[in-house]
This record gives structure tokens, C-alpha cells and sequence, in this order.
């Protein structure tokens, strides 16, 4: 192994040290930029289509709930054959927004309208939109 110079001028080596952590730093600044700049991009994409998701399931619960309530509140007032359809096709959508422990209820009203027993109706209508009310006022979360 042969023996390190003395006459090794220092100051140009550590020049050129210098040089090459620049061109060095030159060349990964921008590229960690961009990887850090993506990633976080990345991240509010995915937050605004799950925000976006969010919002159209709460526009349509909502239009459902809604609607639910017009064309139900429309068979009490008359009752026809157009009517009826349209009922029945409210109870249809208002299914996959409410809880399970509420078909039941909507399976009896349903029933009762469609048998015209409109005293069991009149009785089943009011509770249950007492908790489709509640439905509306629950903070926006997408079902699992």
C-alpha cells in the first residue's frame, strides 16, 4: 500500500468534495420533491373521492328518504292505482339506507297499505317517520 503524499493539496480536495455533494444534491432535491409532492397528491385524491362518495350516498339517502315520504303520505291522502305504485316503488329504495331493525316496520306499513288497512297504517306511518327523521340528522357515514 503505498504511503498518502504530503504534498496532497487539501483545499482542491475538499473543492472537489464540495462539487460533487452539490451535483449530488442538484440531482436528488428535485427527484425527492416530486416523490413526496406525489405522494401527498396521492393522498388528497384519495380523500376527495371518498369525500365525493360520501356526498352522493347523502343525496341519495336523502332523495329516498324524501321521496319515501311524499309518495307514502300520498297513498293516505288518495289512494289509486298510480299511487300505490309509486309507494311501493319508495318502500323499494328506502331499504339499503335504513337500519335492518327497521324493515320489519316498513314490511308492516307496507303490507297495510297495499291491504288498504289504513287504521293499522295510520298507526305504523308515525313512528316510522319519526326514525327516518332521526336517519337524516345522523352525521354523514358510508355503510360498511
Amino acid at each position: 500500500m503505498k504511503p498518502i503524499p504530503n504534498n496532497l493539496d487539501w483545499s482542491a480536495t475538499a473543492a472537489w468534495i464540495a462539487l460533487a455533494i452539490s451535483i449530488i444534491g442538484t440531482i436528488a432535491s428535485p427527484l425527492v420533491t416530486t416523490l413526496l409532492t406525489n405522494r401527498h397528491q396521492l393522498k388528497l385524491h384519495k380523500l376527495d373521492i371518498q369525500h365525493s362518495s360520501l356526498e352522493k350516498y347523502e343525496d341519495q339517502r336523502f332523495q329516498a328518504i324524501n321521496s319515501f315520504f311524499q309518495k307514502v303520505g300520498g297513498c293516505f291522502a288518495r289512494f289509486d292505482a298510480n299511487d300505490l305504485h309509486e309507494c311501493g316503488a319508495a318502500f323499494h329504495c328506502i331499504y339499503q339506507y335504513v337500519p335492518q331493525e327497521l324493515w320489519t316496520q316498513l314490511d308492516a306499513l307496507h303490507n297495510a297499505i297495499i291491504n288498504e288497512d289504513w287504521n293499522t297504517a295510520k298507526k305504523l306511518y308515525p313512528p316510522i317517520t319519526h326514525d327516518l327523521a332521526a336517519i337524516l340528522k345522523e352525521p354523514p357515514q358510508l355503510n360498511p
